[in-house]
């Protein structure tokens, strides 16, 4: 419990999803042998965007899927996802798929991967269901503090919040996910890491009041910014 008070905490210090999906990997469950976090939110269309994610290695975070597209994964994390697997584990006790909830309804998934088959797993849905508890409460507080600000603060000539001043580096990636790039070609192509480049793509959601690639692309073209 001291230890999801002290997650808790870490929270209030508004970290990206990448973030929370790496600490989560390397800090707070690593003595149980987590290596993958991918944090995901449900959207009201019932699309799936992927917010955030740490050992995955395929750079999709911030990418939006369909409905019809996400329901149709085959693999144990969506199967979960969408109780097909009536079990939070899959059949190895090798991944586990949190719910995350706001007032009962789900607003989205957090994905943990495990390095070995997990055999303690009283102790380890204890320890799951206490952090995916304070990931959920995070995500609603973030949302309700987007919306509040969509409807307050400074605004442009059309109703819109005034987005934040972007970086010359945020600009190059910007540019990039006007134009379809993964992460990956952007890293190469700007001569950063993946992890920069996901960290940075982050702080663009942010500033731009958007939630995905998609958004942030039809922002900055809205706003001249590309």
């Amino acid at each position: 419990m001291r230890e999801i008070h002290r997650f808790t905490e870490w929270l209030s210090f508004h970290p990206t999803a990448d973030e929370i999906a790496r600490g989560v990997v390397t800090e707070y469950l690593a003595p149980i042998g987590a290596n993958r976090c991918r944090i995901s939110r449900l959207n009201k269309d019932d699309s799936l965007t992927f917010l955030g994610e740490y050992g995955y290695g395929e750079g999709i975070e911030g990418t939006n899927f369909s409905s019809k597209e996400w329901r149709s994964w085959k693999h144990d994390e969506a199967l979960i996802a969408l109780d097909v697997i009536e079990d939070d584990w899959n059949s190895s006790k090798s991944l586990s798929v949190i719910k995350l909830r706001d007032h009962g309804a789900i607003q989205g998934f957090m994905s943990l991967g495990f390095a070995n088959p997990v055999e303690d797993l009283e102790n380890a849905n204890s320890l799951i269901t206490g952090y995916g508890a304070s990931v959920s409460l995070y995500l609603s507080l973030a949302r309700d503090s987007k919306l509040h600000n969509s409807k307050s603060g400074n605004s442009t000539f059309n109703g819109e919040k005034e987005p934040a001043a972007l970086t010359k580096r945020q600009i190059q990636i910007l540019n990039g996910m006007v134009a379809e790039k993964t992460n990956h070609q952007l890293a190469k192509e700007l001569g950063y890491s993946v992890s920069t480049i996901r960290h940075e793509t982050m702080r663009i959601y942010e500033a731009l009041a958007v939630s995905d690639r998609k958004e942030a692309a039809e922002k900055a073209r809205s706003l001249s910014l590309v």
